[in-house]
């Protein structure tokens, strides 16, 4: 139950971090967002394994672990978050998280095949209520951006019709292979997690002082990437001058990369990749509540009903 318990905590924390992201996304780029967090992720393990004097143990794991370990931040947050902020930005929110939602199909089968995790039938059961539950809460959300955005061919002759509706189509192929190649990204990332992480724990037996360390070498590897793509794209962020801002993104950081991910490592190491990839898939049922607290966000009647099917979703998950 523990891990269970590690995986919602998981997305409540991811939850608010998002809410409070967007409070400044129009002030500081997603790259830049992400390379702040994870340096600050990489500082907190860091100061938590050197106070407890874990520190020098990251040199008695195995290259090929500290390789897992960094190749499951590497599709989870390198490629797995670019290729869906691509998809997003073509197909939109709605559109492009209807199709991520199949990630923990392909995390069940990645886990069953190569990590020998059980496999359940209500699982995918579960994970197609929560799949429904989220697009119905993510489109009724943007309907009004979607149609505001959608192009009209009121004004344009046959031939131009034509033309446009074959940029749209190829635009919608490309978005929709963004968004699979992030599906696909981040269930490899969650069952190398799942992996790795487990390896760690075998190997160094300090119960959650094992999972800090695993953490600590993820965020190196992912600040160090993350920080050299926010340098090369540096025209595009400017100088953060507001203390409130700095702020914001500093709690966003320490709530998604430091607790946030201290949560999700627990839960993948007990509670398996394909649980902690269904129950990621909620989301936006965490959202709502603080989308309201914090932004006064109102939610309608198929929003609500949308936060049911995702409930009755996770509820039967823990099953």
């Amino acid at each position: 139950m523990y891990g269970e318990i590690a995986a919602i905590l998981t997305n409540v924390c991811f939850a608010f971090s998002f809410i409070l992201a967007r409070r400044i996304e129009n002030e500081a780029t997603p790259i830049f967002q992400n390379a702040i967090k994870a340096t600050v992720g990489l500082l907190t393990f860091f100061i938590i394994c050197l106070s407890f004097g874990v520190l020098l143990l990251v040199f008695s794991l195995s290259l090929f672990l500290i390789l897992m370990l960094m190749m499951s931040v590497l599709f989870t947050v390198i490629l797995g978050d670019t290729a869906y902020l691509h998809s997003q930005k073509i197909l939109g929110p709605a559109k492009a998280l209807a199709i991520t939602t199949t990630s923990p199909f392909f995390t069940i089968i990645f886990a069953t095949l190569f990590l020998n995790r059980p496999f359940s039938i209500l699982m995918i059961f579960s994970g197609v209520l929560i799949g429904i539950g989220v697009i119905i809460i993510t489109k009724e959300k943007t309907k009004k951006i979607s149609n505001d955005t959608n192009p009209s061919f009121k004004n344009h002759n046959y031939g131009n019709q034509n033309k446009i509706k074959d940029k749209i189509s190829l635009n919608t192929l490309k978005g929709t292979l963004w968004a699979t190649v992030a599906a696909v990204s981040w269930a490899i990332g969650i069952a190398l997690s799942d992996f790795s992480v487990n390896q760690v724990n075998l190997v160094l037996n300090l119960g959650i002082l094992s999972t800090m360390i695993a953490m600590m070498i993820r965020f190196l590897f992912a600040a160090s990437v993350l920080s050299i793509i926010a340098l090369i794209e540096g025209e595009k962020q400017p100088i953060l001058k507001s203390r409130n801002t700095w702020k914001i993104l500093i709690i966003s950081a320490i709530l998604s990369y430091s607790i946030g991910s201290l949560f999700f490592g627990e839960a993948v190491h007990i509670a398996g990749a394909s649980f902690m990839s269904l129950i990621s898939t909620a989301l936006p049922l965490f959202t709502i509540p603080f989308s309201y607290i914090i932004n006064k966000e109102k939610i309608s009647k198929k929003g609500f009903l949308g936060v049911i099917i995702t409930l009755i979703g996770v509820i039967l998950i823990l099953f």
